[in-house]
């Protein structure tokens, strides 16, 4: 046994005692923990602002149980947070910097497999040892030999750019190289080290899967391991880094730093966290004191705050059931505070207090909220047998430091705070569950509207179930479906426009449930007749492009649509391009109507379809009416073929000699003509057309002529034609060609057209004037 100096204690602790009184006389005490404040601290989440606010508590609260007092102030530990589930990212201040240490090797990984190449063979054993043992020697050679950095063999500091790329596709833009190269004086933030682990553990853009894959592997087996797995869920597993490191000359210049990512779990944790630090104090003490100050010690109670506050909004309240924390006042001092905060959890919402006040002095108590300072209770304790020494704090729902001051410097007073004792007087610790319907919604009718709500319970996952009441500006007969009504995240489908009300209801088996709301607000959807291959198969469109109708014969028309808002009712209107309309009611999911044409013609039906929130959609097909007693054209003679007509050669022009004699004979029953034949040839362009067959032919009361048949072009069989001719003043005439194996009637591909861009019904083929011969309607 060594030698002994006051009290017994070893020579060397006596030293080291004096050392300490010393730091507490410089102004230099390095307890951890400062509670008498709010830190700065920023937390979000679109999906679920109030789990947010929530949690944003808990890195309050991680914050000040890892800040040390030093010389120059306070010291805050860096604390980021990121919550794959609920999308909710949070973080203490961004303007403060930490050297990373051993911490940035799970950055260079990064920058490494960000690069186009994969790992060479002799740079893969180099990673692995780098992370699985965080080597120094194999690390300085990645970051020089394979990222360009550090300083080359003339002591020049290398540029650094496969690094610094990578920092900024990971925007990660407050880490930096030092300036003197050297890799462990990187400098970072807590929020960029948890944008760098987001990379390990989700898909991205940066890093493909594979390779996030490989680096998730080295990364859940690296060591040494701290902070991140303290507290962690019960079953989760746990990918991390660590950085430690002795930048400086004294004792309290060390960097102790950690970020990982923590998954899995019987309530599916998917998040990451990072705890940055330095201006550790790494002496401790022997016996049965441990010097508090541990930069690891520091970090585990840190991130106890960040763990065990996610583990209790997920309805796991057993990191705190059952607490107490003492303060005891020692002579010559005159206050005491307890330094691991006491939570009051959804179980509890209460504390007790217990002062045990020596006679003679009276003990000032306070209960402090460990988040923000506030002092939510206090009281007076005067010792002696009418002492009133104890007292529940109810209704609290934090965690909490209990501060004693004493009006007596000899000692012995001291305090203590329970989160729960058993008695019978205490409230029933089954609390009703936590529920969360989840932001506001928009959308439209028909669509599948996400929803992400949220419910946890003290005794577990509560049964939660979906419920949706339509608003009055929502028309009678409305539904909502969901697709997994029992399931926080599901989808929720309408089938009606308006405002409606979601409602999650969660139920723990205990007490009664308990509801959150959230708005629904739905765009109508108009309805549309481009219908797909199922809704044609239903009920298909009549009539056809280009059908051929007698005059007089009975055109049904059937138009089908869709409609996402299952509720709406719909009108149809048709104008049949003759001078009449029709409206009536749509059946079903089909507009159904007929008309009978007295005249030939080429008629436009357009259909228009209005549901009744005044969406509109649009349906339109050309049809052909001949009539075989209606007359016949004759014509002749030639025109000036335009550039562009000739589509194998746009720039030719030349003479269109046109000639055509088309008639129905006597008892022709249509509708091919009995009798005739066209033919149109440009000279000198080398454009022949020859007829040979005819289809149909119209001629109108207005003196319009269309034939349309299939002939040779430049004797090559296999084209379709038809020829527009005007009886006018001046005469007009065009002729559209187009090979039939583009289809049985023109569209966009043709072979000749003198007329480009002109529609292709009778009335708006728009033919251009002859300059010599004529055009006869015989009607």
């Amino acid at each position: 046994m060594g030698k002994t100096g006051k009290k017994g204690l070893p020579q060397a602790v006596v030293a080291l005692a004096a050392l300490i009184g010393t730091l507490f006389v410089t102004g230099q005490p390095a307890w951890a923990g400062e509670y008498d404040r709010e830190p700065e601290v920023t937390c979000t989440s679109e999906q679920h602002p109030q789990f947010a606010d929530q949690m944003a508590d808990f890195i309050r609260i991680a914050v000040n149980v890892g800040t040390v007092v030093r010389l120059e102030g306070l010291r805050e530990p860096g604390v980021a947070f990121y919550d794959h589930v609920t999308g909710t990212e949070c973080y203490s201040t961004t303007e403060q910097f930490f050297e990373t240490g051993s911490l940035v090797k799970a950055s260079i990984l990064g920058a490494l497999l960000h690069r186009p190449q994969d790992l060479s063979a002799a740079e893969r054993p180099l990673v692995e040892k780098m992370i699985l043992e965080s080597d120094n020697d194999t690390s300085l050679r990645l970051w020089r030999e394979s990222l360009g950095c550090g300083k080359d063999d003339s002591g020049t500091v290398r540029p650094c750019d496969l690094f610094r790329a990578f920092l900024e596709a990971a925007d990660m833009e407050n880490t930096y190289p030092d300036d003197e190269g050297a890799f462990g004086d990187t400098h970072t933030t807590a929020r960029d080290q948890v944008r760098l682990f987001r990379l390990f553990s989700a898909p991205n853009q940066v890093i493909n899967e594979t390779r996030r894959g490989y680096a998730l592997d080295l990364l859940r087996r690296a060591e040494p391991r701290y902070g991140v797995p303290s507290f962690a869920p019960p079953g989760t597993t746990h990918a991390l880094k660590v950085g430690f490191s002795k930048l400086g000359g004294s004792n309290h210049e060390w960097r102790t730093n950690v970020a990982g990512y923590v998954s899995g779990g019987n309530q599916g944790y998917d998040y990451v966290t990072a705890f940055l630090s330095d201006r550790n104090e790494e002496v401790e003490i022997p016996g049965p004191y441990d010097w508090p100050f541990n930069g690891i010690k520091r970090l585990n109670k840190v991130a106890e705050q960040v763990n065990c506050g996610i583990r209790e909004l997920n309805g796991d309240n057993t990191c705190w059931d059952f607490e107490n924390e003492d303060c005891f006042i020692s002579s010559p001092d005159m206050e005491c505070r307890t330094d691991h905060p006491l939570r009051s959890h959804r179980s509890q919402h209460w504390v007790r207090v217990d002062i045990g006040a020596k006679l003679g002095s009276t003990v000032h108590w306070k209960l402090v909220d460990a988040a923000n300072g506030i002092v939510v209770d206090e009281g007076d304790a005067v010792g002696g047998p009418n002492c009133v020494c104890d007292k529940t704090v109810y209704g609290l729902y934090g965690s909490y430091i209990l501060k004693l001051n004493t009006s007596v410097a000899n000692g012995g007073d001291r305090g203590a705070i329970f989160n729960h004792t058993g008695g019978p007087q205490d409230p029933d610790p089954d609390q009703p569950p936590v529920v969360s319907a989840g932001p506001d919604r928009t959308g439209a009718e028909g669509q599948a509207i996400e929803l992400t709500g949220l419910a946890n319970d003290d005794k577990g996952t509560p049964a939660v179930h979906w419920s949706v009441e339509p608003g009055p500006d929502v028309d009678a007969g409305a539904s909502c479906s969901f697709s997994a009504p029992t399931a926080t995240r599901t989808t929720v489908t309408c089938d009606d426009d308006g405002t409606f009300t979601l409602k999650l209801s969660a139920y723990d088996g205990v007490n009664a449930a308990v509801g959150d709301e959230a708005r629904l607000e739905l765009t109508n959807v108009a309805p549309a007749t481009e219908t797909p291959r199922a809704a044609r198969a239903a009920s298909a469109v009549t009539p056809q492009p280009w059908q051929v109708f007698r005059a007089g014969a009975t055109v049904s028309l059937s138009v089908p649509f869709t409609d996402p808002g299952g509720n709406d009712t719909h009108t149809c209107l048709t104008d049949w391009d003759d001078g009449t309309t029709s409206t009536h009611a749509a059946d079903g999911l089909t507009c159904q109507d007929s008309h009978v044409y007295t005249r030939p013609g080429m008629f436009t039906i357009k259909t228009e379809v209005t549901d009744d929130d005044t969406g509109s959609g649009g349906h339109e097909v050309m049809v052909i009416v001949y009539d075989p007693d209606a007359g016949f054209g004759t014509q002749g003679g030639w025109l000036t073929s335009p550039a562009g007509s000739v589509t194998a050669d746009p720039p030719a022009t030349g003479k269109g000699h046109f000639q055509a004699n088309v008639k129905y004979l006597p008892h022709d029953q249509g509708p091919e003509p009995g009798n005739g034949k066209v033919s149109f040839r440009v000279t000198p362009a080398g454009f022949d057309l020859d007829s040979t067959s005819l289809e149909w032919l119209v001629v109108t009361p207005d003196d319009r002529i269309a034939v349309k048949g299939t002939g040779s072009v430049d004797g090559r069989p296999g084209y379709g034609f038809v020829q527009y001719s005007y009886d006018a003043d001046p005469d007009r005439v065009r002729l559209v060609v187009w090979p039939l194996t583009a289809g049985a009637y023109p569209t966009d591909t043709l072979t000749y057209d003198n007329v480009r861009g002109a529609g292709f019904d009778l009335d708006v083929a728009r033919p251009q004037e002859i300059a010599h011969g004529s055009v006869v309607a015989h009607n």
